[in-house]
């Protein structure tokens, strides 16, 4: 599948060419702009082309009505969107086909999902997550002034062990990773997953989340959860929301007795609807973050 990026109806860049669409823009900025709503995304094998209008850095749900990037202006304290022109203008350009890969997986996610094609979306939002599990934590620690802390840092989070001393794996590496990289009251913040459907699918879908994914006792519930309507969860616990649906879902691994049942599920498609533009949103804000740190040290 090739996936080609053009400007939304409409779209200006207000002089900021680095994020202007040629050959020549680089992955990050391109993804940048797909990730503020400002794209269309065209399948050339189907010709299928679909307008991402979600400002997924934002909110899973909220429009970019204004079809520009002047949200960069405020949304990190103390940079504007000219600052992230700059870094686009003057920092080398590294790691391209990895940015690229990220960039065509977040594609797909983002126009599934504006689509409603939930299940596409959640799959293509994890194989995005997976891309970066270990590049990003590699990427830190390559900017870092300390070097000696940073490779003890790295090598605690590798070394990270299972119960039967194997190794955690990439995706646990990376939950260490994001523990150390965001401040506790970052960890703390919550996003929405609002459920929708029958009160029949939203009451099985919202146990499903709460107390088979999440595994939550009532000490847990967040303050903004609404039975059987939203789950509020924290951004330390999105790794393994993301990592449980993958595994109870998905991989149906036999003599497991917590694999997720389409009984369960009730209907797939509404199911990861309501779980993939969360997840966008979540995945959105960790690739977004690494590059402002990346721009702070330059």
């Amino acid at each position: 599948m090739s996936i080609i990026l053009e400007d939304r109806e409409n779209f200006s860049a207000q002089g900021l060419t680095q994020f202007e669409f040629s050959p020549e823009i680089r992955p990050e900025a391109a993804c940048i702009r797909l990730l503020l709503g400002t794209c269309e995304v065209t399948n050339t094998h189907t010709g299928v082309r679909v307008a991402v209008e979600t400002n997924f850095l934002e909110s899973p749900e909220i429009k970019n009505e204004r079809v520009d990037l002047s949200f960069l202006d405020h949304y990190q304290e103390g940079l504007s969107s000219v600052d992230y022109q700059n870094h686009f203008m003057g920092s080398p350009s590294r790691n391209r086909v990895f940015y690229r890969d990220f960039l065509d997986e977040m594609s797909v996610a983002c126009s599934a999902a504006e689509q409603r094609l939930g299940v596409l979306s959640f799959l293509h939002a994890y194989r995005a997550y997976e891309r970066i599990s270990y590049a990003f934590p590699l990427i830190y620690a390559s900017k870092t002034s300390d070097y000696i802390g940073s490779f003890g840092k790295l090598k605690d989070w590798i070394s990270d062990k299972k119960a039967d001393g194997s190794s955690a794996g990439e995706l646990a590496f990376f939950k260490n990773f994001l523990q150390a990289f965001y401040s506790e009251d970052e960890r703390n913040a919550t996003l929405d997953f609002n459920f929708i459907g029958s009160e029949d699918i939203r009451r099985k879908q919202f146990g499903l989340v709460k107390n088979h994914l999440l595994k939550w006792n009532e000490d847990d519930v967040t303050v903004s959860t609404i039975e059987n309507e939203r789950i509020s969860v924290k951004f330390s616990d999105l790794h393994s929301l993301l990592l449980s649906t993958r595994n109870r879902y998905f991989h149906q691994m036999s003599g497991r007795g917590d694999n997720i049942k389409q009984s369960g599920i009730v209907d797939a498609e509404t199911f990861f609807q309501v779980l993939s533009r969360p997840l966008i949103t979540y995945i959105s804000v960790i690739f977004h973050d690494i590059i402002v740190f990346e721009m702070r040290r330059e």
